[in-house]
């Protein structure tokens, strides 16, 4: 370890100094557009592309997050010309003004082609941490760390993995407490048998880590992720594992930290208690699974439920399903079966998969799933994917009705023609609008398990007003006013010389306007002393300074937000 540690403080080093990018699309992945001729009648803005469909074995975790202010961060699996090989991590933000920094396509986040299955979240500052694996090399379960918000210039940060000598672990979900400590757990790299799911934790923004424990013995399944509450320090730790027989993922588990450190992993709390009967058809858990803490610090967790039949095996009738200390167990909406045969979900999916859950200011919950039906069925025998919500405003007592969010049924579709939405995730923060992240697969099922073919797959970026989702008659609150502290877009944009940049401070205090290049590299501060609160504006002369995209970065005490500019001469 110390060799490593020496390595990774080499690389920090040199990335405070350089700020250089390991996010340049030079490194090896190259995104692509969506062509214009391209079918695509689901809903949303496209984000990117990825022909690598399957995002995640496990639960789907979160790959979309909203951050204090108001911006969007978004990362996915791209494999760029063929999903075999050439994998890539790539991310995009969108500002708090609706702009997204890298249209269309994204930036690279990884070095090392064949990185995938990533998470995400977000430091105090807004400052992006992505996590994932890496096959291939030395890494294996990597944390990449932004050097500013939104502005895609990562430094990767090998995350130990291994308990003593044995096997690396991967499948790696990472959450960010409000102490700014990055908690990941990951599972071993073992298919089909006994995998060790293991938690780290580090203290200093990825620099040091403490040393891997032993969460529990999992049977073959990626099933746990990992979460932290925005008012509170606990985090907790919530996984599926088999209770009486080892080929049924058959409950639902939990251990909490009080305060983000302190962990009694003897302390397993089993919120299901499935129990398994070899005479008659049992419910059981199955794998996909979330949760998230509301903004009383209560934790809600949702799941996949079927029922085990000892002479059918696996049933595609599927519920959605909802736990609190204060409800219970409850049911959010439930999908009939139907035979394989007839039209497969593929994917080690039931006819409900992948499932989020947010909540917004006045702790309504929203969830979110694919749900599949075999009447909208591709050519090639595989369902195609819709993204359906429903939503509770009595803390997951009751759930309203279940709606359809993408309804783009293609039944019978040929590869390239398809809208089979999947692999979505719904980010931890909503407020007026549930915003969401999705793969629009062009070919239903998954290509990594040989379902359907190969197709280029748009990512989509989708905001739903959450009225879809409430029950009638709840009373939505009024969004809270935003800050006064904002950077505004700079005017002209783009523009020759000069241009004004105006914004706005909620306080009296010291100010700086910096200005940097594309590499990170501070090039000029604009302003450098104490202002009033108020309305300001300044010209910055680029006369001196050569065509491209600039930042600027406003910063009043503890806030700061990041523009960005586009030079012309």
């Amino acid at each position: 370890m110390g060799k490593r540690l020496m390595l990774i403080l080499i690389m920090f080093w040199a990335c405070v100094l350089l700020i250089s990018s390991s996010a340049v699309s030079g490194n090896g992945g190259v995104a692509i557009q969506h062509g214009p001729e391209k079918v695509l009648t689901s809903p949303g803005y496209q984000v990117g592309t990825t022909h690598y469909d399957y995002q995640t074995s496990g639960p789907t975790g979160n790959r979309i997050v909203k951050d204090a202010f108001g911006g969007i961060h978004v990362c996915w699996m791209n494999s760029i010309d063929e999903w075999t090989g050439n994998r890539w991590v790539y991310y995009s933000f969108r500002d708090e003004a609706g702009d997204w920094r890298w249209p269309d396509v994204g930036t690279q986040v990884n070095t090392t082609q064949g990185a995938g299955y990533t998470n995400m979240d977000v430091f105090s500052d807004g400052r992006a941490a992505i996590t994932y694996h890496s096959l291939g090399n030395d890494l294996y379960t990597v944390v990449a760390i932004d050097v500013l918000r939104g502005f895609g210039s990562f430094t990767e940060y090998d995350v130990p993995d291994t308990i003593g000598e044995d096997t690396h672990s991967i499948w790696p979900y990472v959450a960010v407490d409000r102490q700014d400590r990055i908690h990941i757990t990951a599972h071993e790299y073992a298919y089909f048998e006994p995998m060790r799911f293991i938690y780290t934790r580090s203290n200093d923004g990825g620099l040091t880590w403490t040393p891997p424990q032993l969460v529990d013995t999992l049977d073959g399944c990626e099933c746990g992720i990992v979460v932290a509450s925005s008012v509170d320090d606990k985090v907790a730790i919530v996984y599926a594992d088999e209770t009486v027989d080892p080929d049924v993922y058959n409950d639902i588990y939990y251990v909490e930290s009080p305060d983000g450190i302190t962990w009694d992993w003897t302390n397993k709390v089993n919120v299901t208690g499935y129990y398994t009967n070899p005479a008659v058809d049992s419910m059981v858990a199955y794998f996909d699974i979330d949760a998230v803490y509301d903004n009383d610090g209560n934790l809600h967790i949702v799941w996949v439920g079927t029922h085990w039949s000892w002479t059918q095996g696996w049933l595609i009738h599927s519920y959605l399903m909802h736990w609190s200390e204060a409800t219970g167990i409850t049911e959010i909406a439930e999908h009939p079966q139907w035979e394989f045969p007839d039209c497969r979900t593929g994917s080690w999916n039931l006819s409900f998969a992948k499932l989020s859950i947010g909540c917004d200011s006045q702790n309504n919950l929203f969830v979110i799933a694919t749900r599949f039906d075999n009447q909208d069925c591709s050519a090639g025998g595989y369902a195609n994917g819709e993204i359906y919500g429903s939503a509770s405003a009595d803390g997951g007592l009751t759930w309203g009705e279940i709606v359809n969010l993408t309804n783009s049924p293609t039944p019978g579709c040929l590869p390239g023609e398809c809208d089979s939405d999947h692999w979505s995730s719904l980010a931890e923060t909503a407020d007026d609008s549930l915003y969401i992240l999705y793969i629009n697969d062009k070919d239903a099922g998954g290509i990594p398990l040989s379902e359907g073919v190969d197709t280029e797959n748009p990512v989509m970026y989708y905001a739903v007003h959450k009225g879809t989702l409430l029950p009638t008659g709840v009373n939505e609150a009024k969004e809270v006013e935003p800050t006064a502290f904002a950077l505004m877009q700079n005017h002209p944009n783009p523009f020759n010389a000069t241009t004004e940049i105006s914004y706005q401070l909620a306080t009296d205090g010291p100010v700086k306007l910096e200005i940097f290049n594309l590499l990170g590299e501070k090039v000029e501060t604009v302003v450098d002393e104490k202002q009033t609160r108020g309305e300001k504006s300044v010209i910055w002369d680029a006369s001196g300074f050569s065509s491209g995209t600039y930042f600027c970065r406003l910063t009043a005490g503890d806030l700061s937000q990041i523009g960005r500019m586009t030079l012309l001469r």
